[in-house]
């Protein structure tokens, strides 16, 4: 293993442990906090004494969040933004994604573009796949029946902005998908995490729907013109 790959593991597994201490170091206050707010039905109980104890234990939970987070931007890697081929990019995305989800799809591409955009291109490639996995989710399909289709399209809205639409998904429900499409409740993890490499790799995710009842995903991404 070369020294740069051992530093990403290294890193890897770092943040992974970070991640496995935080959710366990969330568990006591929360529990802590769940029996006060039960204990305050009580007609004998001191609101004001419980209210500072719950006040306490959320305290300790900004805490632990906090010490967290501020260990996990000094592990997280730079954005190391180039200039993408994005033709080569979407061609990437449909040859990895059976690697990294270990399920399959259709990946219905656009017709070549030539169109360079500036993004960290590891990063933008691992929030597209987080994206489609999210899009062949959705589509249901039982293990028997052909693999889910992805439909990626192309077109510049503006003079230097590239939009990538992911899908073309029927039956979502269009206000609370517009709402917090990008909060783990709402969207689920694969989302909140696409949507923060996007903006890592510099660019930006959000849902677009259409006159006809369709959800879209879009990336708007830098154009370059070198």
């Amino acid at each position: 293993m070369k020294r740069d790959d051992d530093d990403l593991y290294a890193r890897h597994q770092l943040l992974a442990a970070l991640v496995n201490v935080l959710v366990h170091d969330l568990r006591n206050p929360l529990h802590s906090a769940t029996l006060l707010i039960e204990a305050m039905g009580s007609p004998s109980v001191d609101i004001d004494l419980m209210r500072n104890k719950l006040r306490g234990q959320l305290g300790k939970i900004e805490a632990v969040i906090a010490q967290t987070n501020d260990a996990m931007k000094e592990l997280a890697e730079e954005p190391r933004v180039e200039v993408v081929d994005i033709d080569a990019l979407l061609r990437s995305i449909a040859e990895r994604y059976p690697m990294v989800t270990a399920r399959m799809a259709t990946f219905v591409l656009p017709a070549t573009s030539g169109l360079l955009i500036a993004a960290d291109r590891r990063m933008l490639e691992r929030a597209t796949i987080e994206i489609a996995a999210v899009i062949a989710e959705r589509q249901g399909q039982p293990d028997d029946a052909p693999p889910p289709r992805v439909l990626l399209t192309l077109d510049e809205p503006e003079p230097a902005i590239v939009r990538l639409r992911l899908g073309d998904l029927k039956g979502l429900d269009g206000e609370s998908t517009a709402k917090a499409p990008f909060t783990i409740a709402a969207g689920g993890v694969r989302l909140a995490v696409a949507r923060s490499l996007a903006q890592s790799a510099g660019a930006t995710l959000r849902v677009e729907q259409t006159g006809e009842g369709l959800t879209r995903f879009a990336l708007l991404l830098p154009r370059s013109d070198r």
